[in-house]
């Protein structure tokens, strides 16, 4: 099957049984493992348990499926366990540069940012997975394009631009295939009040403790190039880069794949003054000089 052409026309795709049971296993094993170190809040790469992943042949095989010139990987990425970030995320949402911005260049053709999703437990008949809208990728407007809750199980592995909208966590009405979300932009009052208040018998609960590994690539070209200026206006990222330390042995196995490219943004970031730290100004967008 040809993912990329699906994700290019759909905004998503889905790619089913990718990783054996076994590996599977692994993955979600050394996720706990990372949350019991002072490791837990690094980028992949920079995990010792988990950087593993960025040499592991198959799945590297599968991010250059996506892209005509080698990805790039710039420290966007890391893991959740449900139980040790005990927060809820959700709402619909995009995660590119000009998500309220209508003229930006995230609409125009060619676009080139993919965030991978390693869910490792099924979402398809349980809850707190993910919700994508279809075709959401060449606007702003979080109501464009049909809601679907990603039937992701163990072993599969989700591809979707930044420029899609989506929403994690999603319920599961039990006998509906249809996702609950809070109160966001596109839901009001009513998701918000079904997402809280639904009694807890009609809900669908999670098959175990939600873990999900996401790992963003890109390509060097103009959409990289904004978004890391973006990102050097984002305190999570920049604090994320600052406490970045690439696996040494890992890094010398992946140069000599020659595969995809690493960017190794530390040193930059360590510059920043984060005492007088400008976030990005979402609202004054057109006034923002990246």
């Amino acid at each position: 099957m040809n993912y990329r052409k699906e994700l290019e026309s759909q905004s998503w795709t889905l790619i089913k049984n990718y990783f054996d049971d076994d590996f599977c296993d692994q993955l979600r094993k050394d996720c706990y493992a990372a949350s019991q170190t002072n490791n837990d809040y690094s980028d992949i790469l920079s995990n010792q348990h988990l950087s593993y992943l960025l040499t592991n042949e198959k799945f590297i095989e599968l991010v250059c499926h996506f892209f005509d010139t080698k990805p790039v990987y710039f420290g966007d990425s890391g893991y959740q366990i449900a139980s040790v970030v005990k927060r809820i995320s959700n709402g619909f949402h995009k995660d590119s540069i000009d998500r309220k911005n209508p003229d930006g260049m995230d609409w125009k053709h060619g676009y080139s940012l993919i965030r991978f999703g390693i869910y490792l437990q099924d979402h398809k008949n349980f809850s707190e997975g993910l919700v994508v809208r279809s075709n959401s990728h060449h606007t702003p407007d979080l109501k464009t394009g049909k809601k679907v809750n990603v039937p992701s199980k163990k072993g599969d592995i989700i591809a979707w631009y930044l420029t899609t909208t989506h929403s994690g966590n999603a319920k599961r009405i039990k006998g509906i295939d249809y996702p609950v979300l809070m109160g966001d932009e596109t839901g009001g009052w009513l998701s918000h009040k079904l997402y809280y208040h639904l009694p807890k018998f009609c809900i669908q609960k999670s098959e175990k403790d939600r873990v999900a590994i996401f790992i963003t690539f890109g390509t060097n070209d103009v959409h990289l190039k904004r978004y890391l200026s973006y990102l050097k206006h984002r305190r999570y990222m920049v604090e994320l880069w600052q406490k970045q330390d690439f696996i040494k042995e890992t890094v010398n196995k992946i140069n000599a794949q020659n595969k995809i490219e690493l960017l190794d943004l530390k040193e930059e970031a360590l510059k920043f003054d984060m005492q007088n730290f400008k976030e990005y100004d979402f609202a004054n967008y057109k006034n923002f000089n990246i």
